[in-house]
């Protein structure tokens, strides 16, 4: 498949595709049927939010705003059936031609794109998605055991339902902390869907364990003991992985370093 990447000075579309150089005529067409329907959505979108007042030209940072424009990047991704899953690091390109100016913001690096992040946020339920400002959303999707695992999306949104009262600024940026140090360096595309969720879970009994002193110690000095507490475990993750060592077993492992503190 191919996707509009830009127009050139004369307005005409500039095409770009996962397979490489090259597309064909009926390629071209759909791609333009995507282009145009993103222009539609999107313009809709902007539309909507300048009735309600919504729209400001200070509009960095809002949940709201940026689960709104999320939704129609996810509903047209899903929906129209015009773009494949290989092609979605173009479709980001092929929707920022046409998102509000408003609700544009820098990409953080390569992996780590503004429009990509708002699209991630509109597959929590509205209600759930504002609980959170963007930055902690940002901290979170920002983290290497996180930023390539769309699993972890589905697992935090479980837990916020079971566990409301437990996010808390300290709250993800320990969880976050954990995951990064737990998951930061492995292939999670090679672990199943249980195994993800039991080291998940482990890390969230470790985060649970440490908020306990969040307020005792200095972010640095907690931070550091997290780290070496992974460090000293981290080859018994294996037994967590394969189900042969409980998740808050493990987690207390861990936290026996913030104990000694």
């Amino acid at each position: 498949m191919t996707v509009i990447v830009k127009y050139d000075q004369e307005g005409k579309p500039q095409y770009r595709s996962a397979r490489g150089v090259g597309s064909t005529e009926a390629e071209r067409a759909r791609a333009r049927q995507l282009d145009a329907l993103l222009k539609k959505e999107l313009t809709s979108l902007k539309q909507r939010l300048i009735q309600a007042r919504l729209l400001k030209k200070n509009a960095k940072g809002n949940v709201e705003l940026y689960w709104e424009l999320g939704n129609v990047l996810w509903k047209v991704f899903f929906d129209s059936q015009l773009i494949d899953a290989s092609e979605k690091h173009l479709y980001w390109l092929n929707a920022r031609l046409h998102v509000p100016e408003e609700l544009l913001t820098k990409d953080r690096g390569p992996n780590r794109l503004h429009l990509e992040y708002c699209f991630r946020l509109a597959g929590f339920p509205r209600g759930k998605a504002m609980r959170m400002k963007w930055g902690e959303w940002v901290y979170l999707f920002d983290r290497s055991g996180i930023n390539r695992e769309q699993r972890f999306d589905k697992w935090l949104e479980e837990k916020m339902q079971d566990e409301p009262d437990k996010f808390s600024r300290d709250d993800i940026r320990i969880l976050a902390q954990t995951i990064n140090g737990l998951l930061g360096n492995k292939e999670t595309k090679d672990l199943l869907d249980e195994q993800l969720r039991r080291c998940y879970e482990a890390a969230w009994f470790i985060k649970e364990n440490f908020r306990k002193k969040a307020k005792e110690l200095p972010n640095d000095e907690l931070k550091e003991a997290l780290k070496v507490g992974i460090e000293k475990n981290y080859t018994k993750l294996g037994e967590v992985i394969n189900g042969t060592q409980e998740a808050v077993a493990f987690a207390l492992l861990v936290a026996e370093q913030i104990t000694r503190e």
